[in-house]
Order: structure tokens, then C-alpha cells, then sequence
């Protein structure tokens, strides 16, 4: 895949991340951290070309139920801390959303749809 540094045009876009943060969680507290850390550039790039960040992952193995020990919640705090910026996670179930839902307030810039594993059509995709 292409470096999305090397996309051109991304000022003031809406960008849709796919991220494996598929981090290690005990008791909802982050064990590793790499896989954030990783990230972390990408998101500061994006932040700087003022784009609109939609982050979409998951966590653990929920079978397509919601289980809020394996929530993003952990993780988005966790990249607010690093970047220094609000992140939304959006709890609302992704098939009744909205485009206009998901940037409400005029000053967020990223946003985190919640685990995509709570989903049953996520699951079914991986069988």
C-alpha cells in the first residue's frame, strides 16, 4: 500500500482510517503500546493537512456482541494523551449513522467509531 503522505489533496478532507489497534488490554488498561505508536505520525500528518479523521478498528474478539471491556474507549484516551487533541467515540450503531453525525461540533477533528468487532457482519466477513 501507498503512504498517505504520499497522497496528494488531503487539506480540509474527510479521511476514513482502517487501523489495527488490536492492542493487548488488561482490565481495560493498555499492557502495549506499539501499535498506537505507530499511528501516531499518520494522525499528526492528517491533523496538519486539517483534515477530518473517521478512525475505524477493534480490539480483542467480541463474536459480533458488544463487550465494553474490549471498548476503544482505553485507546482513544490513550491517542488524545499522545496528541493532545479531543477524540469523539461514537457508541451509536454504525448502520444508523449519519454523515452528519459524525463531525456535530465544529471543532472535532477526529473521531472513533467503537469497536467494529461488535458487530455480527464484521465477524461473519473473517469465517
Amino acid at each position: 500500500m501507498n503512504n498517505i503522505k504520499d497522497q496528494e489533496n488531503l487539506d480540509k478532507k474527510k479521511v476514513l482510517l482502517r487501523l489495527d489497534l488490536n492492542v493487548p488490554l488488561k482490565n481495560r488498561v493498555i499492557t502495549d503500546e506499539t501499535r498506537i505508536n505507530k499511528i501516531i505520525p499518520i494522525i499528526n500528518f492528517l491533523i496538519k493537512k486539517q483534515s477530518k479523521i473517521i478512525i475505524i478498528s477493534h480490539v480483542g474478539r467480541p463474536n459480533g456482541k458488544v463487550n465494553t471491556d474490549l471498548s476503544l474507549k482505553p485507546i482513544c484516551e490513550n491517542i488524545e494523551k499522545k496528541i493532545n487533541k479531543k477524540i469523539r467515540l461514537i457508541k451509536d450503531n454504525i448502520f444508523k449513522l449519519k454523515k452528519e453525525d459524525l463531525f456535530k461540533d465544529m471543532n472535532d477533528q477526529i473521531v472513533f467509531l467503537e469497536n467494529i468487532r461488535f458487530y455480527e457482519e464484521e465477524e461473519k466477513k473473517r469465517h
